[in-house]
């Protein structure tokens, strides 16, 4: 489907697409965290810094002569066993999903994050850390329109026994769904999840909930030299009768981890989704695909779609006579 369709133009004056239009977004300052990585178990600083318009997401190297800068697009994804992680040159940085899911749920479309080491830190196995900190040093608006990419067609992305569908948004707006299916390993897996992107339900019910693994997955990685510095209290161990030396947070926790996933692997983009995204046992190679099936397959509305007399071009204008 061509970016130029023309079913753009009626779709979105109905009304309720309006709404999915909004400013760029940075962070009002910098910030700073220290952790450690889960896989290699180094110590890890990370900084949060301001970005320009249309500059987006990125990771700086500091660490590596020259600063490499590391873009969070999928184009830069390189596939690694249950992480993301981004490589360009010879920079890389890993298990990045939790950092990218707090950014994108707070609308954070611009910012430069330093690191000194590729893994960034795992903390709980969540985003909460990562959300709260960038929240409280402030979200601040910008200058420039955000793109929005359109689903306008039903699509199937399909994995080895794992899929995901996609469809129109009915409001405007992105819906995230996870179904996890019962195994040896996960007895207890059969959980759901739904959730209606807002920054206020991503906290509120996604933010926190951590990553999950079964005790058999936990010793294979110890024995590899893996994951030495995380202990059961770190992350959810699963065994038949339930976490070893933990609790779960929600009776679904491992389906909202999942869709924690998704909003930090779907972010991998420069645009913001319209849609319904509907996943049965995914993971992060096959949220990367999907990712690019939709570039393929989807409407992208940008400022031109905005009419000139609208609140939000007014504010955009403003904005840019404060700058001048």
């Amino acid at each position: 489907m061509s970016d130029n369709s023309t079913l753009a133009a009626p779709i979105i004056f109905t009304g309720k697409f309006r709404q999915s239009f909004r400013l760029q977004n940075t962070i009002a300052g910098r910030v700073s965290m220290n952790g450690f990585g889960f896989w290699n178990g180094e110590d890890v600083l990370l900084e949060f810094c301001p970005a320009k318009t249309d500059s987006g997401v990125y990771f700086v190297r500091t660490d590596l002569s020259g600063e490499p800068r590391i873009p969070a697009l999928v184009q830069y994804r390189e596939e690694k066993p249950r992480q993301t992680s981004l490589v360009k040159g010879h920079a890389r940085v890993d298990m990045v999903e939790h950092v990218l899911a707090a950014l994108r749920a707070l609308k954070i479309d611009n910012c430069e994050i330093r690191t000194n080491r590729a893994e960034m830190p795992g903390f709980d196995g969540s985003s909460v850390r990562f959300f709260v900190a960038l929240n409280r040093v402030g979200v601040i608006s910008q200058a420039a329109i955000r793109k929005v990419r359109l689903v306008a067609r039903s699509l199937k992305i399909d994995g080895n026994d794992s899929w995901i569908n996609i469809t129109p948004s009915r409001n405007g707006g992105s819906v995230y769904k996870f179904k996890l299916a019962p195994s040896p390993d996960y007895p207890q897996g059969d959980q759901e999840c739904l959730f209606k992107f807002s920054t206020e339900t991503f906290r509120d019910e996604i933010m926190d909930a951590r990553t999950f693994l079964s005790k058999k997955e936990a010793d294979y990685l110890l024995a590899a030299g893996l994951c030495q510095r995380v202990t059961p209290k770190d992350v959810l161990v699963l065994t038949p009768e339930g976490p070893i030396d933990n609790n779960y947070r929600y009776n679904n926790e491992c389906a909202r981890h999942k869709v924690l996933d998704m909003v930090g692997d779907f972010s991998l983009t420069d645009c913001d989704w319209v849609g319904t995204f509907d996943s049965y046992r995914g993971g992060h190679s096959l949220n990367a695909e999907c990712v690019r099936q939709l570039l393929e397959n989807t409407i992208l509305l940008d400022e031109s779609f905005v009419p000139k007399n609208s609140d939000l071009m007014h504010i955009k204008q403003e904005l840019q006579n404060r700058a001048a």
